[in-house]
């Protein structure tokens, strides 16, 4: 069954109790939201070196509301999940949900060209494996460095 809505692809990241985190963030994103499907899990080193290391996957779902709202139910969401300042400080993300990119068709338009000037040059390597998951025709070539949990 298609959707004549948006597909919107989130980054979900946990470096504190990760297993229980993710699956609780997943769990919610599904009560809010239609057609989810997950990447696999990827884990990666905490890039700023505070915490344990991160397990990242990347989330797609049909999406009904503005992109406002859509960003307000994901803080709803990390904040049910138990995210917080104080423990963000100590280096614990109990879940971090953020936004990659929103999809108005079925088209990787100018997707790898998107990715290889915002996520290549970044270094963020722990999105593009689980994003490769379930967009299997991104460009292979900048696509390394994370391992599957």
């Amino acid at each position: 069954m298609t959707s004549s809505l948006p597909l919107v692809y989130v980054c979900i990241g946990s470096n504190y109790l990760p297993r229980e985190n993710i699956a609780s963030g997943v769990s919610l994103i599904g009560e809010y939201f239609s057609q989810v499907k997950t990447s696999q899990i990827y884990k990666s080193n905490d890039i700023l070196g505070l915490g344990a290391d991160y397990w990242n996957l990347v989330v797609q779902f049909h999406c009904p509301v503005p992109t406002k709202g859509l960003k307000e139910q994901l803080q709803d969401i990390e904040m049910a999940c138990g995210r917080n300042k104080a423990d963000q400080l100590r280096g614990q993300v109990h879940l971090d949900l953020d936004i990659l990119f929103i999809r108005k068709d079925n088209t990787l338009g100018g997707l790898n060209q998107i990715f290889a000037e915002q996520f290549e040059l970044s270094g963020n390597e722990y999105v593009l494996p689980p994003l490769k998951d379930l967009i299997p025709d991104l460009n292979a070539a900048w696509v390394s460095g994370s391992e599957c949990v």
